[in-house]
């Protein structure tokens, strides 16, 4: 099948869909290519809990985004699905929280029956053609059919870089040694009073389970978080880039004993049981395209503000190093930093935009701009990019 459009999008995640949503609503005729059967990406498969990079730092409670437009849309609507969700404050940074069933609606009523938009599900990206600097065509297999898309602008939301990789744009990638841990997320059912589990007990038992060698040692770095429903709570191991990531079984077998651990420590745990594991072991750092400008962590760190800046974000650098686990550098309280637009447009690919995890920037600096919040807005501004790219009306 030949599709032509303006906007090709490569990824529905919750950067992919706020880019594929404002291009189709400032007008353009858009493709979403998402390889799920549904939207949201890394947000639903790993079962995340909170939208980070929302806020600035202030001590008072937020009443409005950064950012505004669908990162605020987003969370009206998923505040409509549950009146009393509020911004919440999480050591010295404030979260919003979500259930991930109320995500997936609410991506799938702003992405489904929007005007402009075409989406193809169980969609794989499979080759890209440039010629002279730009991407011609990009195929892709839906099921037992060849897509073959011809657009004007592509923006790659797809979080591992397909686009990028493919199309020959300029990338840096860190060596596997050198990035952050990936996470993988349980669910835990049937915990006896949740909420008074000390946030730290869950840790320290597994710290400590790690110091008895029970344990790989990458492991002790685990966090866990209560849910929404009084008997449940989420874990989250961190684990090495070195693994498989395609043996996710094998990431289960780690949360099994660690659930165990957590059962023979704590009374509240005593009678539960894991009741999901999450779908994918989630990558903290990847590909990063060589943008027109290459953010830096003293940009970050130093409330930089620009002349094309696009996106605000105040969130801290937080980086899950291999040997170290976290570690957090914050802004100036009250500040915000911001994204120039040349970090969401491809050096050397003229029709090509990142968006997401994969914009330009630098390893640390990709600690701080990779968080949900940011990435809806960062999605949001490279749609709106991209169209006004075709009439020539760029900054």
């Amino acid at each position: 099948m030949d599709i032509f459009c303006d906007i090709l999008v490569a990824g529905g995640g919750i950067a992919g869909i706020a880019a594929a949503v404002k291009a189709a609503r400032e007008g353009a005729d858009t493709v979403l290519i998402e390889k799920n059967s549904f939207p949201g990406g890394i947000a639903i498969h790993a079962m995340h809990r909170y939208i980070c990079g929302l806020y600035n730092s202030d001590s008072d409670a937020p009443v409005n985004t950064l950012n505004g437009g669908i990162a605020e849309e987003i969370c009206l609507m998923l505040k409509g699905l549950a009146p009393k969700t509020k911004a919440i404050r999480m050591g010295k940074v404030y979260v919003f929280p979500f259930a991930t069933e109320d995500l997936l609606k609410v991506l799938r009523n702003l992405s489904d029956n929007q005007i402009g938009l075409t989406i193809f599900y169980e969609s794989k990206l499979d080759s890209v053609i440039t010629e002279q600097g730009s991407i011609k065509t990009a195929s892709a297999k839906k099921l037992n059919e060849q897509l073959v898309i011809y657009p004007r602008s592509v923006i790659d939301c797809s979080g591992d870089g397909a686009v990028i990789r493919l199309s020959g744009a300029a990338y840096e990638l860190s060596p596997a040694n050198e990035r952050q841990l990936a996470g993988f997320c349980f669910k835990i059912k049937g915990i006896v009073n949740p909420s008074g589990i000390f946030p730290v007990s869950v840790p320290y038992y597994i710290f400590r389970a790690v110091t008895e060698k029970k344990l790989p040692a990458n492991l002790k770095f685990s966090k866990y978080y209560p849910g929404n429903i009084d008997d449940e709570g989420f874990c989250i191991i961190n684990l090495p880039f070195e693994n498989n990531f395609e043996n996710i079984q094998e990431a289960g077998k780690h949360a099994v004993i660690v659930h165990q651990i957590l059962a023979d420590s704590l009374v509240s745990f005593k009678d539960s049981f894991i009741d999901k594991f999450s779908d994918a072991i989630v990558e903290r750092e990847g590909l990063r395209m060589t943008g027109q400008y290459i953010l830096t962590k003293k940009d970050v760190l130093s409330a930089r503000k620009f002349h094309d800046g696009v996106v605000k974000n105040a969130w801290p650098i937080e980086l899950w190093n291999q040997d170290k686990g976290p570690t957090y550098q914050y802004i100036k309280a009250g500040d915000f930093y911001e994204i120039p637009l040349r970090c969401l447009k491809s050096v050397n690919i003229k029709n090509l935009y990142g968006a997401g995890r994969c914009i330009s920037v630098s390893s640390e600096a990709l600690g701080s701009t990779r968080v949900m919040g940011t990435c809806i807005s960062i999605g949001e501004q490279a749609g709106l990019a991209a169209v006004n790219s075709l009439s020539g009306n760029t900054l």
